[in-house]
């Protein structure tokens, strides 16, 4: 199936449902969004860390970074905290959904934003927070090492101490002591090696980085988002339209156009029954071609709906078909005189009859005289419907015998092509049937599949597809 084909297919037969999901979402969240004021926003920018190492990790370096603060800054723990601190009555669970946190570029200072309808509100929230993710962010990057550090500050003060007493007993005189000395040795080994941790720590303490807030709170310039939020809701609405109609097409497929339902049967798209008057004529006579290519003289209208076509529709197709076959014509009677040589007859009357019957209805002005003559001129009505015709009655004092009067004559003409709806035609008939079947612009699959089942069963040959712009109700 190509792309076109499924597009038309869900623009066609559900175009007023993706119109009214696509408008309606759009409309309704204007009229909601309409009445209210737009909140106000409150930035700072945050240093989340001073280390070199994560400003060239790249994005992904930036995407933990703005994680990290994240997670800190919708903390509830730190919003009751901060709430509390700054006398603010807010609900932390929809504060945390105003909080908003972006990179810059590749840095590691990302900027975090607040949004309340109190703008002084919004830019105190904003410095309170920042504020509290720095000191966490701080504590969970240097806390350890603090901690460490002020256990060694400690235990070498405790070693210090001590190691003033045990250096006066061991250079005591005239008896030092020996285990004072030992352990002054013992006392000065582990205050190296304690100094020796605490310079490592404070390596690390410089390496790990230290979080700051880089920009106070400032308020952002205000914006209305109905256009935006409006424009979002009609697009959610269309793509949910859409897969509605595709969801609808799997379990009721259709077609669209008429052309591709000519092309599914495999014959000819013949025209259009119901835009133009030019087009209508043109259907008829391609409906003609068919049946006289088909050699039937009969032809059935056969609808792909589950309704029976409509009379009219019919009825101005079998008048296409039918054609301009009835024709006035102004026949002059015969003359006295002998007729010249080489035109028998010498009337028009004969000359007319070629493509008809001819019927004399012309009235004898001097039919109340006693000597039975009657006017120069009548008038004959030609049909192409018929095979035979009677020979016009001569004028005059020229002798005409009663058989010449009643003699038809053979003249040469088409065959009459009749159409009918299908349930109009006989099935117990002999005589076989073209088929022509109407489509409008969206036809179903089940409605194609009774076509070419009825085909199958009756033997009749199908002539073409007749197009309509507008779907046929009986």
């Amino acid at each position: 199936m190509e792309i076109d084909e499924v597009a038309a297919r869900v623009i066609r037969s559900y175009w007023a449902l993706l119109l009214v999901m696509t408008v309606l979402p759009l409309l309704l969240v204007g009229y909601v969004m309409s009445g209210q004021e737009p909140p106000h926003v409150a930035k700072s920018r945050i240093q989340a860390s001073s280390r070199a190492t994560d400003a060239a990790a790249g994005d992904a370096g930036v995407s933990i970074v703005v994680s990290q603060v994240k997670a800190f800054a919708t903390s509830h723990t730190l919003l009751l905290r901060v709430l509390r601190a700054q006398n603010v009555n807010r609900d932390p669970e929809k504060l945390a959904k105003q909080i908003g946190v972006t990179g810059l570029g590749t840095s590691t200072i990302v900027e975090m934003s607040v949004k309340d309808a109190d703008p002084d509100v919004a830019r105190k929230l904003t410095d309170a927070i920042g504020t509290a993710v720095v000191d966490e962010i701080n504590e969970s990057n240097q806390g350890a090492i603090t901690r460490q550090i002020k256990e060694l500050d400690k235990r070498i003060r405790e070693l210090e101490k001590r190691l003033g007493p045990l250096s006066r007993q061991a250079g005591a005189v005239p008896n030092p002591s020996i285990s004072a000395a030992n352990e002054r040795e013992r006392v000065q080994a582990e205050l190296t090696d304690l100094r020796s941790n605490r310079t490592d720590l404070r390596t690390q303490l410089t390496a790990a980085g230290t979080a700051s807030v880089v920009q106070p709170a400032v308020l952002a310039p205000q914006s209305n988002p109905v256009v935006m939020m409006s424009a979002i809701a009609g697009l959610v609405g269309l793509i949910f339209g859409i897969l509605v109609a595709v969801v609808t097409e799997m379990f009721r497929p259709t077609i669209p156009g008429q052309s591709r339902v000519a092309r599914r049967l495999g014959v000819p798209l013949l025209g259009w029954a119901d835009r133009t008057d030019a087009e209508l004529v043109d259907l008829g006579r391609r409906i003609r071609l068919a049946s006289k290519r088909a050699g039937v003289t009969r032809v059935t209208l056969v609808g792909t709906g589950k309704e029976p076509l409509p009379p009219e529709l019919v009825s101005k197709v079998a008048a296409a078909v039918y054609g301009d076959e009835t024709k006035v014509v102004t026949t002059a009677r015969p003359s006295a005189a002998k007729p010249a040589p080489g035109k028998p007859g010498g009337d028009g009357s004969t000359n007319a009859a070629a493509n008809g019957k001819v019927t004399d209805t012309g009235k004898d002005k001097g039919a109340g005289k006693s000597d039975g003559t009657s006017s120069s001129s009548g008038t004959s009505v030609v049909r192409a419907g018929s095979g035979t015709a009677l020979k016009p009655k001569p004028s005059g004092s020229e002798a005409v015998s009663p058989s010449e009067l009643t003699q038809p004559l053979q003249i040469p003409v088409r065959a009459t092509c009749h159409v009918h709806a299908f349930e109009d035609i006989d099935p117990g008939a002999d005589d076989e049937v073209g088929v022509v079947a109407v489509a409008g612009p969206v036809t179903l699959l089940t409605g194609l599949e009774s076509v070419r089942d009825l085909i199958t069963a009756s033997g009749w040959p199908l002539l073409g597809v007749a197009a309509t712009a507008r779907k046929t109700k009986g």
